[in-house]
């Protein structure tokens, strides 16, 4: 771009000292060699910017029409000459105008294109923060898991370790006898005596007493 603008200011101030004569200004041809030399300024211009697209064909049609001016001045056509020129810096102009467009909006798309991929690597960095965040719950998860598995294995391991002890135990103690002594009255059944006489005695008799022992063992 630099080149460019270095090259158009060039002949701009060809121009410039080619109209601040009065002498060279005065005949046709002076101003057929000036529109000349200005649309030579502009393809060259032009061509430096290395555009794309549809320019290359304008800069073709602009040098074409710059061959005609020059051939036009050659040929002492002088007003054939400057209409020529006037054509192909015309053309050159608009060129111009469309690669500086197309210039503008290659990097604008590419600024897009920059701050998509930015986006898209920030988008990517979330997913992995979230799901890195995702695994480390999901492992403490299961070491909670893990650590409940052990505390209720270590609770068995005392339960059962106690139940182990109180049968040892148990087995250590001798069998205890219990010794119960119940005493209870029998009812006395009156007995009926027959003599010879045809008398009836009744006697009754005391109420017996009996004696009933019962022995328990009890073993621990």
């Amino acid at each position: 771009m630099r080149k460019v603008l270095m090259i158009h200011a060039a002949t701009l101030a060809a121009l410039s000292m080619l109209s601040a004569s009065p002498v060279a200004a005065e005949g046709k041809g002076d101003r057929a060699k000036a529109a000349v030399a200005e649309a030579q300024g502009k393809i060259d211009a032009l061509n430096a910017m290395d555009a794309r697209g549809e320019v290359p064909r304008m800069s073709a049609d602009a040098m074409a029409a710059l061959r005609s001016a020059q051939d036009q001045l050659r040929a002492g056509h002088k007003d054939a000459a400057i209409d020529a020129a006037h054509q192909a810096s015309h053309l050159a102009d608009t060129a111009i105008g469309v690669a500086q467009r197309d210039r503008r909006e290659n990097r604008a798309a590419a600024q897009a294109d920059a701050n998509m991929a930015a986006q898209a690597q920030v988008a990517g960095a979330r997913d992995q923060a979230a799901a890195a965040q995702e695994q480390a719950a999901d492992a403490q998860q299961r070491a909670d898991a893990a650590n409940a598995r052990a505390a209720t294995a270590e609770q068995a391991a005392a339960s059962a370790a106690a139940d182990a002890a109180a049968a040892r135990a148990s087995a250590q103690q001798p069998p205890t006898t219990v010794t119960t002594e119940t005493t209870r009255t029998a009812a006395a059944t009156p007995q009926v005596v027959h003599r010879t006489v045809h008398r009836t005695v009744h006697r009754r008799t005391h109420p017996a007493v009996v004696t009933e022992k019962t022995t328990t063992t009890v073993s621990h």
